[in-house]
């Protein structure tokens, strides 16, 4: 008797299979491993080309990749304020900040009610410290006279704080220098009130006073300018007006030509890219509501992850050569074709976690190389419930119907209780914890297609053929012939 599959699962299988191959490309491990980059454009010598330049990153955590471990304290607390929401705040201004270095999954914790961590796989930490501890408050000011300022960039003025806030901006970003210079400048735009206050404040400048050279035509912004710096004006002004990107407060001090009604500003510099587009992530991300003192820096290095990765994948390989060779032995064909999808299982789980971005610890590498053992479990529960089906006088077709059929409720309970457990892991842990209970559950569902669409479609496939119908290979009954 023929075995018929129905054409959507066979389909199913056959996809899979070949999405995962073609996600993961050629010469993945041997990338991994040596941590070469997994852009294709990047030749490796001795290996084969990838599928015409698709490939995915798997995304390393700290441990595994190096990066950075900061840790902050808060300074400045805003008065009357709870420190639980403020640390909330600050968090979320850290995040939207850290989101634009293109880091996969940091960690941001708080510690205590005053101390913020932050872990950022692959970035080296002054970077992240220029990102991350900027207050960022975009700061506009006038200038007025003050006889006692008696030297600065113009005697007999000092600046002035107005009320046009640092909330009051839209947006900011980085651009080319469109006016033929050979920079980069940040354009912001502000809301409504932003730019009512902004238009008023530029015709009061533009009519302040005639001629050329005059203080008061000019409308200046600053980054963090405080009312402590302008009261000691005279003492720190050299300090103070120096160009932000060269260790000032200055962002620009243009002369206004006409009043500005539409909202925008420019903000021109000796600026390159990267120094422009920080800028603008500075104040697209918000200011911070208190001030961050770096008390820990730590660089994590690669070696160790290197290490970890080659020792992991080690053990996941002799635990996978292991258990194909205990399910061929014990199981014949059965086992042979469990060994195959659980090939086929490894493949699909890399798949996922380079398709969703799944950030790999090393304990998500602890936790990949224990679902190897427990993807089994599913057709060890089939294949005992084969050979009793065998034994009690089924036909082949039959059998393998009935064994999946009546072992399917134990798998479905037992995968149950441990997805719970991971979800419970997931929404409840934090850092290597969350990270193990990821993979784990993602191995648990890889595990599931894998035994009971993979294998139960491989034996109905290959029982078809008479030369395989005998209980040696079946594992069942050594040189019997079986319908």
């Amino acid at each position: 008797m023929q075995l018929v599959l129905s054409w959507p699962i066979r389909l199913l299988v056959i996809g899979l299979l070949i999405w995962s191959i073609f996600v993961d490309g050629a010469g993945l491990w041997y990338r991994v491993i040596n941590h070469y980059p997994l852009n294709p454009s990047t030749s490796v010598p001795g290996l084969p080309p990838s599928f015409n330049g698709w490939q995915l990153y798997i995304h390393k955590g700290l441990d595994l990749s190096g990066g950075t471990d900061l840790v902050y304290q808060m300074e400045n607390m805003p008065a009357g304020q709870n420190p639980s929401d403020v640390q909330q705040r600050t968090i979320d201004v850290i995040q939207k900040r850290v989101n634009t270095l293109g880091v996969s999954d940091p960690q941001i914790t708080p510690k205590g009610t005053n101390q913020i961590e932050v872990q950022l796989a692959g970035v080296p930490a002054s970077k992240a410290q220029s990102v991350i501890g900027t207050t960022a408050q975009l700061v506009t000011t006038k200038w007025v006279p003050d006889s006692s300022v008696t030297s600065g960039p113009y005697p007999g003025y000092k600046p002035q704080i107005t009320n046009l806030r640092s909330d009051m901006l839209s947006s900011a970003d980085a651009s080319l220098d469109q006016q033929g210079g050979q920079g980069w400048t940040v354009n912001l735009t502000f809301n409504s009130e932003g730019s009512s206050i902004f238009g008023q404040l530029t015709t009061q400048a533009y009519n302040a006073c005639p001629g050329q050279g005059c203080p008061q035509n000019h409308i200046t912004n600053w980054l963090d300018l405080t009312p402590q710096d302008v009261q000691n004006w005279n003492q720190n002004w050299q300090n103070l007006y120096k160009p932000y990107n060269q260790g000032g407060k200055l962002l620009t001090d243009p002369t206004i030509s006409q009043p500005i009604t539409g909202g925008q500003a420019q903000i021109t510099g000796n600026f390159d890219s990267n120094s422009a587009k920080n800028l603008a992530t500075l104040l697209n991300s918000g200011s911070l509501p208190v001030t961050l003192k770096p008390i820990q820096s730590t660089d994590v290095g690669a070696t160790l992850g290197q290490d970890s990765i080659k020792q992991s994948l080690l053990a996941g390989v002799l635990g996978l050569i292991l258990v194909i060779i205990f399910m061929i032995v014990l199981y014949r064909l059965p086992g042979l074709l469990a060994s195959l999808a659980l090939v086929c299982y490894a493949g699909l789980l890399l798949m996922v976690f380079k398709v969703f971005n799944v950030t790999v610890s090393l304990a998500g590498l602890t936790g990949f190389v224990l679902t190897v053992g427990m993807a089994v479990d599913a057709n060890v529960l089939i294949f005992e419930r084969f050979k009793e089906e065998m034994r009690a006088g089924r036909t082949i077709s039959a059998a393998v119907d009935s064994a999946v059929r009546r072992a399917w409720p134990a798998i479905r309970d037992s995968n149950t209780a441990t997805l719970i457990t991971s979800v419970v892991l997931i929404f409840l842990g934090t850092g290597q914890v969350k990270g193990f209970a990821v993979v784990l559950a993602l191995g648990v569902l890889a595990s599931l297609i894998s035994s009971i669409i993979i294998t139960h479609n491989l034996l109905a496939i290959v029982l078809n053929f008479g030369w395989v119908r005998s209980g040696s290979m079946l594992g069942v009954q050594r040189g019997r012939s079986i319908s």
